[in-house]
């Protein structure tokens, strides 16, 4: 049997070109505006946007998803041992899935998004895309829809943690936020809650103890609500002592935790006076990570 996996996750910006492409194609999508006016919203964003955002970008020489995603699919091509094929595929830029499977095919494929937590504006985005290329095809479909209770996976995080570990500073799990109109219909938030009390066990379980733990969210963008507090709001509150920060809803570093977290939020943490900011760095290619989704994969598709 002919197997294949396909990685699932949003794409990003190695070029101005392709930052436009990247908004333009997000702000169409019906799982992130649900109005026919995204018709008209998602260019003039995109208009607007485009230049602000790939200054950001260039600070830090453009996206390395693909680059951190090349390499985690060679590395499990490797613990694959030729049971399966691996892939990936991006929701907003290339390659997506029709490029991957214009010239292949395969008894059964898995679909394995890289988001931890369930959310109908990643992994079900995702599926949706994936379910229009396959609508046709006489493939099997398997999917994963989360993993953020996995222990294997937490290991992962546990290790990352360990090694900014300062037990007079306080530990903060930052989450990409939702407007609430659509965080309200998702079970996005209640996986990110539970998975912070896994966390949490898990870290006393192992001996360690932060001053606090504490959850927030980032990424706002305009003027509805969102799910809160914001990670602004809590380095505030902390401040002027030491964090620790691990990006809660990432698996492969991108704009969000190379800008975001590391040069804007780390330039508020400074403004507030924080004596120490620590970024955790994500999974990436780690050879853990690696092996927690060969397993995984195994374990779905049945191969021993």
């Amino acid at each position: 049997m002919k197997r294949a996996v396909v990685l699932l996750n949003m794409g990003g910006a190695r070029s101005e070109k392709e930052l436009k492409e990247f908004l333009k194609n997000m702000f169409l999508d019906r799982r992130i505006i649900a109005s026919p006016l995204r018709y008209i919203i998602s260019p003039l964003i995109t208009l607007l946007r485009t230049k602000k955002v790939w200054k950001n970008y260039k600070l830090i020489g453009g996206s390395k998803i693909y680059e951190h995603t090349q390499n985690l699919v060679d590395k499990i091509n490797i613990f694959a041992n030729k049971d399966y094929d691996v892939f990936f595929a991006m929701r907003y830029t290339c390659p997506k899935i029709a490029n991957i499977f214009q010239d292949k095919d395969y008894d059964e494929t898995l679909l394995f998004p890289l988001y931890p937590h369930f959310s109908s504006t990643t992994t079900l985005s995702s599926f949706d895309d994936a379910d229009i290329f396959f609508k046709d095809k006489k493939t099997k479909i398997s999917k994963i829809e989360h993993f953020f209770d996995d222990k294997r996976f937490n290991e992962t995080i546990i290790k990352a943690i360990k090694e900014h570990y300062d037990s007079k500073a306080h530990l903060i799990f930052s989450a990409h936020s939702l407007p609430l109109s659509i965080a309200q219909k998702d079970t996005y938030e209640t996986h990110i809650k539970r998975h912070v009390e896994i966390l949490s066990k898990q870290l006393k379980n192992n001996g360690i103890k932060f001053a606090g733990i504490h959850l927030a969210y980032q990424s706002k963008l305009g003027p509805v609500k969102w799910l809160e507090p914001s990670l602004s709001e809590v380095l505030k509150s902390i401040a002027p002592l030491p964090v620790v920060i691990y990006p809660l809803s990432f698996t492969i570093d991108n704009s969000e935790t190379d800008f975001e977290l590391d040069i804007y939020y780390r330039n508020i943490a400074d403004s507030f006076g924080i004596t120490s900011y620590k970024l955790c760095k994500v999974q990436n290619e780690s050879d853990e990570f690696a092996k927690f989704i060969d397993e995984k994969i195994r374990e779905i598709l049945e191969i021993r």
